[in-house]
């Protein structure tokens, strides 16, 4: 009698103990807690526009200033992500560094956005340039080029887009004078490629001939017009195209006279048109 009651006070023990520890989601195979969520996020710096971002092709995030980000999808630990860029910023670039991976029990917060300004470059075309010629080019009165043969030229300094620039010649070649068409505007979004220098044979200085007391004259001949076949001016301009000279000073250093001369494909001066007054 008294073993019966033993072993139903020990069934009952264990039976207790069982309805504990399922009630406490213990044996194996009850319950378990729910993953966790993690964000992804990071850093932009250099943004002076409206940036918007993407992760995994979707949940776009618009940043309007530097600092810290995060996506507003949290992902389960082991989830992939990839952070690209899907608008870039009027007139700059972003690009995104350590943007993919896994996510490995933490929230990302390495993704780095560099944003810069847009340049672009200043270019054109140099044609006529003697060929023991050397030309000096500026853009904006500095970044000085030397050019010393035809053909295709950039200048190193690129500029922001909507800057504007200014192509002159610093310093002629010997014996010729380039001229500068196409040689300002504003940089819109591209290159400018479209600046052209063209050089042609300069008349030569007659250092003999001084009409004001202090400049040599320009010397042209003149076999149209008679005389000793020269005329000397203390003072040149040229045509757009810097084929038409015109001279003011002296002609067979008797008359205060005004030339004009148009040049020859070889850069001589054309003497069948000339105009005195």
């Amino acid at each position: 009698m008294k073993k019966r009651k033993r072993t139903g006070f020990i069934s009952m023990l264990f039976l207790g103990i069982a309805l504990i520890l399922t009630g406490c989601g213990g044996g194996g195979g009850g319950g378990g807690s729910a993953s966790a969520d993690y964000t992804i996020g990071g850093t932009v710096n250099g943004l002076s526009g409206t940036l918007a971002l993407q992760n995994n092709s979707g949940d776009d995030l618009q940043i309007t200033s530097n600092g810290a980000f995060t996506f507003a999808t949290a992902f389960a630990d082991g989830s992939g992500y990839n952070v690209t860029v899907k608008t870039q910023p009027d007139g700059q670039t972003c690009t995104v560094s350590s943007g993919s991976g896994t996510i490995s029990g933490a929230n990302v917060t390495n993704v780095t956005v560099t944003c810069a300004i847009d340049t672009y470059t200043v270019g054109g075309t140099v044609s006529g340039l003697s060929s023991s010629g050397t030309v000096v080019l500026q853009n904006n009165s500095g970044d000085d080029l030397t050019i010393t043969a035809d053909g295709t030229f950039t200048f190193s300094t690129a500029l922001a887009d909507g800057s504007g620039y200014n192509v002159t010649v610093k310093t002629q070649p010997d014996g010729q004078t380039c001229t500068v068409s196409n040689d300002s505007g504003t940089v819109s979004g591209a290159d400018v490629t479209d600046v052209q220098v063209d050089c042609y044979n300069s008349g030569s200085l007659d250092p003999t001939f001084n009409s004001d007391g202090t400049t040599p004259g320009i010397v042209v001949n003149d076999n149209a017009a008679g005389g000793n076949g020269k005329d000397w001016g203390n003072s040149i301009t040229t045509d757009a195209n810097g084929k038409i000279l015109v001279t003011g000073g002296s002609y067979n250093s008797s008359n205060k006279d005004m030339v004009i001369w148009r040049y020859n494909a070889d850069g001589t001066p054309d003497t069948t048109f000339g105009t005195h007054g």
